[in-house]
């Protein structure tokens, strides 16, 4: 193998001439490049270069998205002799003119669709730079296609011979720290690691490699345009990088090798066990089992039998032979996933100022989960281990750059005694493998001595929790503190296609309820203990990086609330739904301004009940039914306009329960066919199973709660003679209504019914039918939560006996939570008395977020019945304190006995 890169490309335009080497591919067809014609486009357009004055030495800047006409400009300069600067047509005109000033740009290869931009950026600059502009629409300007027709006849390439050790290229990194720096790459640098890449990884003409990554970057520079012409190989590049033409074109061009970022990896396992999920249970078993047994079989055997078994996912991806990975941290545990779903793949690290690659760990190395060995050009040490073996990662080697250009403090703050201080945290183990642990910068050093790896803790929480699409880690000052420790918080975008599948429309308590039982599964110091959500996706790095100094600069003066911000332009009313709409929604105090893309529960603060009430509201103001179902789709103020314009026009007409204002009319109004039916279902009269039920449960829970729990019961002379009343005890546990029920007397225990979480009653399982047995009355906050109560009220109208926590949900930690309004609404509204009752030890029997389950003593107390306020403003409230007060102190009186 050779260091001239242009000798490799005549050799292979002579030997394939008419070999695609790059291709576009989009929804109008192809356009493809042959390698002659790949050739002749370099000449013409070096000659080009020439002729405009561009000299050995001089800066053509690249601002161009991703095209075969990129790769032909790089090598056009290249071979004009001149340093080659790629852009970043991400950034804002202001930063490109800074970026284009800052490199002494002589000259600029311009793509049309940017050049609205590209004027922009030429009113910034101190002098108009000459532009050569490729496409339509560029008056003023030479055009790529014009230059093509004006030059007769190709010069053979390179037009200037110049030395390895020149400047070839300067990268601007991105900068997850906010200051871009140009690393300067030599010819040596960059085809020196190309050599030695080749001579770890087979890359032939037969490949395919399909590109995503911008090529201003290195990694994809490297990967995706010189790697593949070295040798041969085909390019394609796509006019638009949608999931769904991604997955086409890996089938449908018959693609072989495709390199990529660790975020694409992680979103396609996700994908890929989120299609499992919505398969049969046989086919889910069967999936869990193959998995193990491939895992089983890489682990001890170093068979991989993962294409053999998991044959349909890899159909979807055609000829597809080798994944690799790079650009920044990549989660050991989805590398040894993918291998043993069958896949090939290739992981690589390094730097921008590494020349992209520095190690290599291949997929039959037993260095699966590292980042691989140095390559052989390559030295490699660890700076001020810890006793983990933990520290910074220092290169060495021909491969590194010269420094930063035009900025020697950085260059020697970077470059010291021909080491290149790459700031990344890792260790070497002892096979020689090194593995990454994070960046120096962004490891979060808590009070207690510990470091937290927020990546690390990132992936922990996102492959557990499919809700979350983006989450940033960050360490923050505890408010509640007094020592002013640090705690973890979190910077959460949901997945809002996911929320809206699964009609999560309560997103604020749902996540809060999914991080505190996910965090259970974690040591104490890597649990998130505050969140905020935000909209739009977290800023990133051109490799995907979270540029975590931005979202630090912008966090909320109070992390932990855990609710979203909205930043919008004031925006006017169209016509007269909307505006009644959004005077409605202002009239509720919450907010004064109101946008179409404003979340009802994130933006405008309408926990589940409010929500339920104020869509009653409009319902009962313009008319209209909004069933429950219907209700469910609506989460933007957009949705809520266009449900209340459909029914208006007649487009919709939903056949639902009687429109209301007042939940006293809410619970009063006739039932619908749907609501008779489930009251027949969930609380009809059943004596003789009733009776068998009652017998049961004294028998076998009674006595195995006293043999097995010492159960203590206390307070049962405060069960009221008279029905119906509620009874509301706190909740601690999945077993706290096992420990309920044998507490209660006969008479009690034969009218019971109880408001339960719909997602652990479903029809058709077990839990299910225990659940119609004991009257179990399905509840969500997200779907039926409306239904769920005026079936509520049918039961205690026919002096039945209500139980219902309060809190909604089980403690995370064993305190007493926040109460909500649900038993208040149906006490105050029907005036029921409330019977508060403290349950304890069932924490320690069965914690939330554990799997862990023990022997325990428990106890339950009944406290004197509370008689609700009457119906008036705050009455709702008023209770709702009145009643946690009366657990609270039901809690003090047992814990003190």
């Amino acid at each position: 193998m050779t260091l001239d890169f242009f000798a490799k490309l005549r050799e292979n335009t002579e030997r394939l001439p008419d070999h695609v080497a790059l291709q576009l591919v989009g929804d109008e067809g192809r356009e493809p490049y042959t390698y002659a014609r790949l050739s002749e486009e370099i000449g013409k357009i070096s000659l080009y270069l020439q002729n405009q004055g561009i000299k050995p030495g001089d800066t053509v800047g690249i601002v161009m998205e991703n095209h075969p006409r990129w790769g032909i400009a790089f090598l056009a300069a290249q071979s004009a002799g001149a340093r080659v600067v790629p852009f970043d047509v991400l950034h804002t005109a202001q930063t490109l003119a800074g970026l284009i000033s800052h490199s002494e740009s002589s000259m600029l290869i311009v793509s049309s669709t940017l050049l609205e931009k590209f004027e922009e950026v030429q009113t910034l600059l101190p002098k108009r730079l000459p532009a050569l502009i490729l496409g339509e629409g560029c008056d003023g300007y030479d055009r790529w296609e014009k230059v093509l027709e004006a030059t007769p006849e190709a010069p053979s390439i390179p037009l200037v011979e110049r030395s390895l050790d020149e400047t070839l290229v300067i990268v601007y990194t991105s900068g997850t720290t906010g200051d871009p720096k140009g690393v300067m790459l030599t010819e040596r640098s960059v085809y020196r690691n190309v050599v030695e890449v080749l001579k770890a990884i087979d890359v032939s003409p037969q490949d395919h490699v399909l590109a995503v990554l911008p090529l201003y970057h290195v990694l994809a520079l490297m990967a995706n345009f010189i790697i593949p012409l070295y040798v041969g190989a085909r390019v394609t590049y796509l006019d638009e990088l949608d999931p769904q033409k991604i997955m086409r074109a890996f089938r449908d061009e018959g693609i072989t090798a495709f390199a990529c970022v660790p975020q694409f990896y992680y979103l396609m396992y996700r994908r890929i066990l989120q299609e499992v999920e919505r398969q049969s249970w046989l086919k889910r078993r069967l999936f869990r089992s193959f998995f193990s047994l491939s895992r089983f079989c890489n682990r001890n055997l170093s068979i991989n039998l993962g294409k053999l078994l998991f044959g349909a996912i890899h159909r979807r991806f055609g000829k597809m032979r080798l994944f690799a990975v790079g650009g920044a941290r990549f989660d050991p545990q989805i590398a040894h996933q993918m291998r043993a779903l069958g896949f090939n793949l290739a992981q690589a690290y390094g730097l921008t100022e590494t020349s992209a690659v520095s190690t290599i760990a291949l997929w039959d190395s037993n260095g699966l989960g590292s980042v691989g060995k140095p390559m052989p050009h390559v030295k490699l040490e660890i700076d001020q281990p810890d006793d983990g073996g933990i520290g910074e990662v220092l290169i060495g080697g021909e491969h590194l750059m010269k420094g930063y250009w035009r900025n020697p403090s950085a260059t020697a703050e970077a470059l010291q005694n021909g080491w290149l201080h790459t700031g990344d945290l890792g260790r070497i183990d002892e096979k020689g493998f090194l593995h990454i642990t994070g960046r120096k910068k962004d490891v979060i050093v808590l009070s207690s001595g510990k470091n937290i790896f927020p990546e690390e803790v990132e992936y922990a929480y996102e492959q557990k929790l499919p809700l979350i699409a983006e989450m940033c880690v960050l360490g923050v000052k505890d408010s509640t503190s007094e020592l002013g420790e640090e705690k973890l918080h979190a910077v959460i975008v949901p997945d809002f296609e996911y929320m809206k599948k699964n009609q999560v429309v309560n997103l604020s308590e749902m996540m809060r309820y999914l991080l505190e039982s996910t965090s259970q599964q974690f040591p104490a110091h890597k649990r998130v203990r505050s969140f905020e959500i935000r909209r739009e996706p977290l800023p990133r790095t051109t490799t995907r990086k979270i540029k975590r100094f931005e979202i630090q600069q912008g966090l909320k003066a109070d992390e932990s609330a855990g609710e979203p911000r909205f930043e919008g332009e004031p925006y006017r009313p169209r016509g007269p739904v909307e505006e009644k709409i959004y005077a409605l929604i202002r009239g509720t105090g919450k907010i004064a301004e109101v946008h179409p893309e404003m979340s009802l529960e994130l933006d405008c603060g309408f926990d589940s009940l409010e929500r339920v009430a104020f869509l009653s509201n409009i319902q009962d103001s313009f008319q209209v039914t909004i069933s429950d179902s219907a209700a469910t789709d609506i989460l933007h103020v957009k949705d809520l306009v266009k449900a209340v314009e459909q029914r208006l026009s007649g487009e919709i007409d939903d056949q639902a329960e009687e429109t209301t204002r007042s939940w006293a009319k809410l619970l009063n109004a006739p039932l619908s066919e749907e609501e008779e039916q489930a009251v027949h279902r969930l609380l009809r009269r059943r004596p003789i199973i009733e009776l068998i039920y009652c017998v049961g449960t004294t028998l076998l829970l009674w006595t195995s709660a006293k043999i097995l729990f010492r159960l203590k019961i206390r307070g049962t002379e405060h069960l009221p003679n008279d029905y119906p009343f509620l009874i509301c005890p706190n909740h601690l546990s999945f077993t706290d209504g096992f420990f309920l029920a044998p507490t209660l007397p006969f008479r009690v225990l034969r009218r019971q019914f109880y408001l339960g979480y719909s997602s652990y009653f479903v029809p058709g399982s077990l839990t299910g039918w225990l659940g119609s047995l004991i009257k179990v009355v399905p509840v969500d906050a997200d779907r039926n939560l409306r239904k769920a109560l005026r079936l509520g009220a049918v039961g205690l109208r026919e002096k039945l006996v209500l139980g219902v926590f309060p809190e909604g949900e089980r403690s995370i930690d064993g305190t007493l939570k926040r109460f909500r309004k649900g038993p208040a609404i149906l006490a105050v509204e029907l005036q029921v008395p409330v019977v508060p009752c403290a349950i304890l030890g069932t924490y320690e029997v069965w914690a939330r977020g554990t799997g862990k389950f023990r022997l325990h003593p428990v106890s339950v107390r009944f406290g004197p019945p509370l008689k609700p306020p009457p119906h008036g403003e705050g009455a709702y409230e008023e209770f709702t304190h009145e009643l946690r007060e009366a657990v609270a102190r039901l809690i003090e009186e047992e814990r003190s006995e």
